[in-house]
């Protein structure tokens, strides 16, 4: 299910996949085309606006727990921001 068919919806245990840097990260690198930057409303100041509010509604989602994967080469700035807010750990699923 993606984050955003998740909205609304609750489970006992979630898993999110692909909280890492690079290629396929999360948040994304920009894509914007120049049509887009033209036509689409500013973005927010604050960076990655949108991906992070996509984040709450993911980690929100679950009852009981929640785990986050990552790549632990190259983890997503928001693994980083959690780990900084003391965020509890479990290495196992």
């Amino acid at each position: 299910m993606t984050i955003h068919a998740s909205k609304g919806q609750q489970a006992d245990y979630v898993i999110v996949l692909g909280l890492q840097e690079g290629e396929d990260a999360f948040p994304a690198p920009a894509r914007e085309s120049i049509m887009e930057q033209a036509l689409l409303p500013q973005p927010e100041d604050f960076p990655d606006a949108e991906e992070r509010r996509l984040l709450y509604v993911a980690i929100t989602r679950a009852r009981h727990r929640v785990w986050l994967l990552f790549n632990k080469a190259q983890p997503s700035p928001f693994v980083d921001i959690l780990q900084a807010l003391d965020v509890p750990v479990a290495r196992k699923p």
